[in-house]
């Protein structure tokens, strides 16, 4: 009975050393799973989104995790995209999942050992190597939904940013259809009556040819008067994809001058530009950064309509900030913004105006923001507001090689 008892204790140790030795395998292998499923959700952090940088790096990481990382390679093809390891070289001895975009299979993931191993549960392959494999395919296929799913969404954006801004730039033009009209009709105006003055003459006889060729010169002027007019509506109320270029502000400022010139003469406004020369160039969408300057000038023209005619100027800024920006600013003296309303005032359709949309500013702001630059106000120190636009300039050696 002594022996039996000395056998059984003898027996015991051995027992628990295997046992030890069962567990430090097990929790090997879930060190490794844990460090590639964190491996890949760090990668996922710094990919910046890219689908391609998640796939490389992942695909790097996966023979690390594996029982033989120095004959490991593995590929990832997923929606016609493929990346595999430095190493790689498809062989016999392949461990595959696949993996699942919204319920469709969309590609897989393959683990290859490049030299035969002995045999294992599957293949030269583990139980805990196949769970993990399926683990790293599941978390591929919502990796890939989630990327899918925000670039829909920030298409959607875009798209109903691009919307919101055209609407805009037409409530814009429709307030002012009747203004437009004006200034069209002004040159057609011309245009008649010189057309029947040259009648006049040529039924008069040939003795006033000089004065009609003069008439046909100035029916040739005032015509492409009109067509200017059409021209720049058109170019602001017609929809079109974002398009940057590098530009000059002043530039831009001048083309919108005679829209704006426009609405100032109906409403006994002054408009006064006061633009620094030689200024660099920005990079900007002509039409969006000229629907900003157009919509701040009108807001200062619908500010001053309580003030006297003679009083009432609109002075538009334009000047370098620093080296990097420049900065365009529109001030009015009107009757300024109360403080409840200037929190406000950059709302979607918040609106002062008995008709207006109330989507001016906060079309501008995103216009402005989407350029990397800045918008905000400020009251002046007698009457009035000054709105003010900073747009980064382009560097000189980036406009050289335009």
């Amino acid at each position: 009975m002594a022996q039996a008892r000395f056998d059984d204790s003898a027996a015991a140790p051995e027992q628990s050393r295997e046992e030890l030795r069962d567990l430090s395998r097990v929790l090997q292998e879930r060190i490794k799973e844990l460090d590639c499923l964190y491996g890949i959700s760090h990668i996922v952090e710094n990919s910046g989104g890219s689908l391609e940088y998640i796939l490389q790096e992942t695909v790097d990481l996966l023979p690390l995790s594996w029982g033989y990382p120095e004959i490991t390679a593995a590929q990832i093809v997923i929606q016609g995209r493929g990346v595999t390891t430095e190493n790689f070289s498809a062989t016999r001895w392949v461990q595959r999942a696949p993996i699942f975009v919204h319920g469709e299979h969309a590609g897989d993931v393959d683990v290859f050992y490049l030299e035969q191993r002995p045999q294992r549960d599957e293949g030269p392959f583990t139980v805990d190597e196949r769970k993990l494999l399926d683990a790293v395919a599941e978390r591929l296929g919502r990796i890939v939904e989630r990327i899918n799913t925000e670039r829909l969404l920030k298409m959607g954006q875009h798209e109903l940013r691009d919307r919101l801004t055209h609407l805009a730039r037409v409530s814009t033009m429709g307030e002012m259809a009747s203004n437009i009209a004006h200034e069209v009709n002004q040159p057609l105006t011309a245009i008649g009556t010189f057309a029947q003055a040259c009648r006049r003459m040529m039924e008069a006889g040939p003795a006033h040819q000089l004065e009609v060729l003069n008439a046909l010169n100035r029916i040739t002027d005032e015509t492409q008067r009109a067509a200017e007019i059409v021209r720049r509506l058109k170019d602001l109320v017609r929809r079109q994809e974002t398009e940057r270029a590098w530009c000059n502000l002043n530039s831009l400022i001048r083309d919108v001058e005679h829209l704006a010139a426009v609405d100032a003469r109906l409403h006994d406004t002054k408009l006064r530009l006061v633009l620094t020369p030689s200024l660099p160039p920005v990079l900007v969408d002509r039409i969006q950064i000229q629907q900003v300057i157009l919509n701040l000038i009108r807001n200062g023209i619908d500010a001053m309509q309580a003030s006297e005619a003679v009083d009432r100027e609109v002075v538009v800024r334009t000047l370098m900030r620093g080296r990097s920006e420049i900065e365009l600013s529109v001030c009015d003296n009107g009757c300024g913004l109360s403080s409840d309303v200037g929190s406000r005032l950059f709302e979607p359709f918040f609106t002062t105006k008995p008709h207006g949309v109330g989507v001016g500013l906060s079309i501008s702001q995103s216009i402005v923001t989407a350029h990397h630059g800045r918008i905000w106000y400020s009251q002046n120190a007698s009457r009035g507001t000054t709105f003010f636009v900073t747009l980064p300039t382009v560097s000189e050696g980036s406009h050289e090689t335009a």
